[in-house]
């Protein structure tokens, strides 16, 4: 444990939630299927969403990779940086490598931890294989969740879709999913609660110790790029760890005077 920690001052992490823009099959229940994210259009929204995001001057930039990927994903941003490696749709990619880039950064930081656990249920599989309600309730809200996403993304720009997605009452409806989740099963197989505490609490626990040893000094300004599910229980850790000066979207994408504004007063600069 680094010792200065909480005691010298707090370094400032910048956490933006996303979805996968690549519409990737990883096992995900809910994905929104996303077009047209290499069209003109749509990179010149990401290009403006970078240019928001390059005003937090982040030291490091930390990625929803695998940490035992680390070296391929900073093979892949060196490719990229040499001109050798063309941006796929992958929000990664889109976001994450084009503002290291920018900031001049030598590497990026890959902090996720995604693995089976001996012992946790599958809770998907057990809720379907039972004809769980509590499941099937939670799959119509994220069903039409998802819908929502899709008509939203269509008709706004990235910078107001990522807005909106890491607004309070967003985070706040997929934590209730989780806590509807965790209350599967019956007293003897209580098997929603043990994924939801064994499995995925445990895993952004995880991500957040891997966070915490990404900081050198106080000075630390670490941009976070993960997916939106992950919010609330990342926000909470780092908030709750007292390391860390937490910012979100809002802090730094609303392209106002006010938002210019609220950054300055709680900022300091």
């Amino acid at each position: 444990m680094k010792e200065w920690l909480g005691i010298n001052g707090k370094s400032t992490i910048f956490i933006l939630g996303t979805h996968h823009l690549d519409n990737p099959v990883n096992g995900d229940m809910f994905i929104p299927n996303v077009e047209g994210i290499l069209s003109d259009k749509r990179q010149r929204e990401i290009n403006n969403v970078v240019d928001c995001l390059k005003e937090f001057r982040p030291t490091k930039v930390a990625l929803e990779v695998l940490k035992e990927n680390q070296n391929h994903l900073n093979q892949e941003y060196r490719s990229f940086r040499n001109g050798d490696f063309p941006l796929t749709t992958n929000e990664r990619h889109q976001f994450g490598f084009q503002l290291a880039s920018k900031m001049n950064l030598e590497e990026i930081f890959a902090v996720d931890w995604n693995y089976k656990i001996e012992g946790v249920p599958n809770v998907g599989s057990w809720a379907k294989e039972n004809n769980s309600e509590i499941f099937e309730e939670v799959a119509t809200k994220e069903e039409q969740r998802t819908k929502k996403v899709e008509n939203f993304l269509q008709n706004h720009t990235i910078r107001e879709y990522l807005l909106w997605l890491n607004d309070p009452e967003n985070i706040k409806s997929t934590q209730e999913s989780y806590m509807k989740l965790a209350l599967i099963g019956n007293e003897e197989n209580p098997v929603g609660a043990m994924w939801t505490a064994q499995y995925w609490y445990y895993r952004n626990m995880v991500i957040y110790k891997n966070l915490v040893e990404l900081v050198n000094s106080q000075e630390e300004r670490i941009f976070l790029l993960y997916g939106a599910g992950h919010l609330h229980l990342l926000i909470q850790f780092l908030q709750e760890s007292g390391f860390f000066i937490v910012k979100t979207a809002s802090d730094y994408l609303v392209p106002s005077i006010i938002g210019r504004f609220n950054r300055i007063r709680t900022n300091g600069h």
